[in-house]
């Protein structure tokens, strides 16, 4: 009888000990999972949607287009407080180390449940202006859901889509990301995003 017990034990200590092992593997596989590999393409428009204190996306846009990637930008986002838009200031950026004002668009984003429904409206403004391919520079964390996401709104119309994001971003926030709340915040942030999308179907 004892021995039994102590071989259910040993069993139950294993199992355990390798669910441990999995959850801690889990953990740090994490910013692989969810990062793809950049992309560029010369493309009609950047949509810039990588607003944030912690990127440099701005930078990177700038080289962007004076690389002649595209010849328009549109900085794109949605309200997080009255009357005030995160894009409105990119926009205010960019113009202000350079660029054409006539050439840097600000969208304004409805506030949406999650990122799919305002995909729909991204398709209708870059339908509108008669674009036919995009160059989407976002957050690191969201570029293998978003490339996978993008795809199925925008291609189905006859828009191509690249998906890329500043590399100095990723280094930033790949580097030691467990130790920095923001860091780890952002990525699990994305994880709950990427799942949670799984149960709605309007958010798939």
């Amino acid at each position: 009888m004892m021995k039994q017990r102590r071989k259910w034990a040993l069993r139950v200590l294993l199992s355990l000990g390798l669910l441990a092992i999995g959850c801690v593997a889990f953990f740090f596989t994490l910013p692989t999972m969810l990062i793809a590999p950049a992309s560029e393409a010369k493309s009609d428009v950047i949509l810039h949607g990588a607003i944030s204190k912690h990127s440099t996306a701005d930078k990177y846009v700038i080289d962007l287009y004076r690389r002649g990637v595209a010849r328009k930008i549109v900085c794109a986002s949605s309200q997080i407080s009255w009357e005030l838009y995160p894009g409105d200031y990119a926009r205010d950026s960019l113009i202000s180390q350079g660029l054409p004002a006539e050439d840097v668009i600000s969208l304004r984003l409805p506030i949406a449940p999650c990122g799919r429904m305002n995909l729909t409206k991204i398709v209708e403004f870059v339908k509108a202006n008669g674009w036919k391919s995009v160059l989407y520079v976002t957050n690191p964390e969201d570029s293998r859901y978003l490339n996978n996401m993008a795809r199925r709104s925008l291609e189905i119309d006859g828009v191509t889509i690249t998906v890329s994001y500043s590399p100095e971003d990723r280094n930033e926030l790949t580097q030691d990301w467990w130790r920095a709340h923001w860091k780890t915040q952002r990525i699990f942030g994305e994880t709950m995003v990427v799942i949670l999308d799984r149960f709605y179907s309007e958010c798939r």
